[in-house]
């Protein structure tokens, strides 16, 4: 496994900001493979001012590493065993019979075999040895687990080297030199001290190693490694031979990655076993049957009788064991790459043992480095480098053979670790509130620093992740554009206060990237697919107080969301009584700035948009309205009443639609993926949820939702 980008000797800085982890460079080749030789560029973020320094340092220093995996090369071995025991049974045949002449067919004669009696049983040993050997490769390859193994490096050559202005998204220059990072990479330092940007143009040679393997897999990734620099980019180019009118990729969301989910089940088994705690325990347990036999547990409470390692929710080994899922439909060719939309972590800082009397919010506030934050667990994870300490109840991972595409969320936002106790969190991963304090114990949280959110906190992202907050790719006729919705918005303190927080939202300058990619980027019969991590629709589980008196007067007696889905009413027919917006708030815990544009743009140009952040799953519809509704901007700051651009409905469409007839003449639809890495408050079996999207001849065919544990 090669290391981490360390700190260079030299006195100047030297990082490639593009490709990256969490955004790589796809590449297209024929099928058949036609071509050998390919060229793309990186960008660098360096201290050097002139592009022939930076050319001396780069020249013949760039090299590329295929990730290849042990199973796929058993496989070559088992084919090449096979053609050999074939060749060895034609040999053992043709040997042992002469050619009959006309005298001996005509007087039947038999045949002479040419060999002698040894000679036959040598080769027949052999053969026996060889079905031996198939049949041993055979049985381990059935037992094999995925796992990548790294090729020969290949050496790229350089083409040019031109230095590169930073664009913001706004500027409509972006979408031809989208591999120009914003200011914000200057601004917060995301590069230390490295101020300018370089783009690296390269051409390299496939070797026929990884052209076998293009022939078994729909692509190959890349590592990029700079040897001198001890710079490496895990997993930045793919190298892909799909069809992308017809494909699969994968939406997850909401990991919540952290270091403390791994110490979460040894802390609280300890606690648990403690033998004053345990006899207290039996008691009330003993009390408790004897009293309420007779009353039934809700699904919740009947999951916390559960032994600890039943019920223990670590997000860290959801995220290890979707990594496998996915490996294996790699394997099958089944999928192109995972979108990850937000909360990929639960908060930056690790957690540390002990106390928070000398930590200052100042002493850490502007310190985010990669290696003392949570950035590092969730990179540690997708390589499958395991902790360094053994940790009870933490499972064994794989390194993830798929590309993803990442995006922030609000917990990305979050610098410090939160009390598990708030507002019953602790039950979102199985705890109990006593068991959840025990966990207070050893790892102390500050409550008045636990609502602190800054743009710093993304420094180990932009880094070592993704160097964009915002952007776009083109695969075939499909245009993927991902948006960050921000950190936790205080402007909508109603949503803050009931649990479900809306996001900062859009800016201006993000809208008018959404208008470029438009303008410039979208032709007629492209399919948009929106991430983002803050839903642009969302609504309470129930009609708000206001709407609720309604039904003493007979107006409407439903009041709860299940009740309005459009399966319930009369097929076929758009009524009225089934959309939802006007009887519910659907801008509840969604995006503070500029929703009312981003109705827009999902109504008119997206065939489908995905979000997470309420660990839901919700799917909506939108249609032009013929009676528009409204909805208030951000009580109690603002009562102004903003008009909704969409006729909203509410069903599970992904169940519902089952072929691209259907979802094409049903769409826009608008979705929340539940969370992969937590459980849902009210419905524990949403838990590590991920949604598959399959498009089959340049149109969308399904969005269905799938679970890693069933």
């Amino acid at each position: 496994m090669i290391e981490e980008q360390k700190p260079l000797k030299n006195n100047y800085s030297l990082k490639i900001a593009k490709p990256n982890l969490g955004q790589p460079f796809f590449l297209k080749i024929d099928d058949p493979l036609k071509e050998s030789s390919f060229a793309t560029h990186l960008l660098i973020a360096t201290s050097i001012t002139k592009a022939e320094i930076c050319e001396t340092l780069l020249k013949d220093n760039i090299e590329l590493i295929p990730l290849l995996d042990y199973k796929l090369e058993l496989q070559f071995l088992l084919e090449k065993k096979r053609q050999e025991q074939q060749e060895q049974q034609q040999k053992i045949k043709k040997a042992s019979k002469r050619k009959r002449s006309l005298w001996s067919r005509l007087f039947r004669k038999k045949r002479k075999p040419i060999l002698n009696q040894e000679t036959l049983s040598r080769l027949t040993l052999e053969g026996e040895q060889i079905a031996f050997e198939i049949k041993g490769m055979e049985e381990k390859l059935k037992s094999l687990k995925p796992r990548i193994y790294r090729g020969d490096p290949i050496k790229a050559n350089i083409i040019e080297i031109v230095p590169v202005t930073p664009l913001e998204i706004h500027n409509s220059n972006y979408l031809d030199e989208h591999d120009r990072p914003q200011g914000y990479l200057i601004k917060y330092k995301a590069f230390e001290m490295s101020y300018f940007f370089f783009r690296v143009s390269i051409r390299f040679q496939i070797t026929e190693e990884i052209i076998a393997f293009l022939q078994k897999r729909n692509f190959v990734m890349f590592d990029i490694l700079i040897p001198s620099e001890d710079i490496v980019n895990y997993h930045s180019f793919v190298l892909s031979k799909q069809d992308w009118s017809n494909m699969t990729f994968i939406h997850a969301t909401d990991l919540h990655l952290a270091d403390r989910n791994d110490k979460i089940y040894a802390i609280v088994k300890s606690f648990t076993q403690n033998k004053f705690i345990q006899q207290g325990r039996q008691f009330f347990n003993t009390l408790k049957k004897n009293l309420q036999k007779s009353i039934s547990f809700s699904t919740r409470e009947k999951l916390l009788q559960k032994p600890l390692r039943k019920r223990l929710i670590n997000p860290n080994n959801q995220f290890r064991k979707f990594i496998k899922i996915v490996n294996r439909m790699v394997l099958s060719n089944e999928v192109s790459f995972v979108a990850i939309t937000g909360d990929l972590i639960d908060f930056t800082l690790l957690s540390k043992f002990g106390t928070y009397e000398n930590i200052t919010i100042l002493k850490k506030l502007f310190k985010f480095d990669y290696e003392e934050s949570n950035w590092q667990i969730f990179k540690n994870i997708l390589l499958n480098k395991q902790p360094s300490e053994k940790l009870k109840g933490v499972i064994k991972s794989q390194e993830a053979l798929f590309p993803i595409f990442t995006i922030p969320g609000n917990h990305d936002y979050r610098p410090y670790a939160y009390d598990l106790t708030w507002g019953g969190m602790y039950k979102k991963i199985g705890l109990n509130a006593t068991e959840a304090a025990a966990l207070n114990d050893r790892f102390p949280v500050t409550k008045t620093l636990a609502i602190i959110k800054t743009p710093l906190a993304l420094k180990g992202y932009f880094s070592e992740i993704n160097a964009s907050l915002d952007y776009f790719f083109r695969l075939g006729n499909n245009i993927f554009l991902f948006l960050d919705t921000g950190s936790d918005s205080f402007q909508n303190v109603r949503d803050l206060i009931t649990g479900h927080p809306s996001l900062t939202g859009l800016s201006q300058r993000q809208i008018k990237f959404m208008e470029n990619v438009i303008n410039y980027k979208y032709k007629k019969g492209d399919n948009i697919f929106l991430f983002l991590h803050g839903p642009p629709i969302n609504t309470g589980k129930k009609r708000s107080i206001i709407k609720r008196v309604q039904k003493k007067f007979g107006m409407d007696l439903k009041t709860n969301i299940e009740e309005f889905k459009e399966s319930l009413h009369k097929r076929g027919k758009i009524s009225s009584k089934s959309r939802i917006d006007g009887k519910f708030n659907v801008k509840y815990g969604t995006v503070s700035k500029n929703w009312e544009k981003l109705i827009k743009f999902c109504k008119d140009f997206c065939v489908l948009t995905l979000s997470g952040h309420t660990h839901l799953l919700r799917e909506y519809r939108l249609k032009d309205p013929e009676i528009k509704t409204k909805v208030f901007d951000a009580p109690p700051f603002s009562l102004k009443k903003i008009e909704n651009p969409a006729a909203v409905f509410y069903d599970i469409y992904s169940e519902r639609y089952k072929n691209v007839e259907e979802i094409e003449k049903n769409g826009p639809f608008i979705v929340q993926t539940p969370a992969l890495g937590l459980r849902g408050y009210k419905k524990p079996s949403l838990e590590g949820a991920y949604r598959i999207i399959e498009i089959k001849n340049g149109k969308l065919a399904s969005f269905k939702v799938d679970y890693i544990n069933q």
